[in-house]
């Protein structure tokens, strides 16, 4: 199961710049990547992908990948957390650094999901799966729980999927999903 960062509010502002969040995506997608090829798949200078990728060493969200890379000498990295990152609100909200953490994490997702949700509905290759779902479900805290549970197996099995096989041409999908209650006050059956 991936890990959830609730723990350390310092990680979770790391999240609030945008190429590093794009960094640590392609990271949790590739498995392993040099600054040359997250430069290319970023579209960034590779001096500004390299900055960004010491930052996120130093916030313990991305390490060194020293076995992997050849002749060394280009280095590697590799995130922390090979299943992804999820972000519980619930224990940050609790202290003042957590919830300036939440704050600046809250205006870099919801600038990321504008974005995405304009580029879904630009014209595009033909090729390439572009999907939307949204669906309103009637659940317990319990089930909404087992099915948040069973969206990041069905997520995990795919990424790892996707860094193990090695045949055709491969590009970087982004899924993301959202499960909370429609409105705050409690529904009457």
């Amino acid at each position: 199961m991936a890990e959830y960062l609730d723990a350390d509010p310092r990680a979770l502002r790391a999240l609030a710049h945008p190429l590093r969040v794009s960094l640590l995506h392609e990271l949790h997608a590739r498995g392993t990547a040099n600054a040359t090829v997250l430069a290319a798949a970023t579209g960034k200078p590779v001096n500004a992908v390299s900055f960004h990728l010491r930052q996120l060493v130093g916030y313990g969200l991305v390490e060194d990948a020293p076995d992997v890379g050849g002749d060394g000498r280009e280095r590697w990295y590799r995130p922390t957390s090979t299943d992804g990152l999820r972000i519980s609100s619930r224990a940050l909200g609790h202290t003042p650094e957590g919830r300036e953490a939440l704050q600046a994490i809250k205006q870099q997702t919801a600038a990321q999901w504008l974005a995405l949700v304009e580029q879904f509905f630009e014209p595009h290759n033909e090729q390439a799966v572009r999907v939307s779902n949204e669906e309103s479900m009637l659940l317990t805290d319990e089930e909404a729980h087992h099915c948040a549970t069973e969206l990041a197996e069905l997520l995990d099995r795919w990424s790892k999927h996707g860094r193990q096989a090695g045949d055709g041409v491969r590009r970087t999908y982004r899924v993301m999903t959202m499960l909370m209650p429609l409105h705050d006050q409690e529904s009457q059956a």
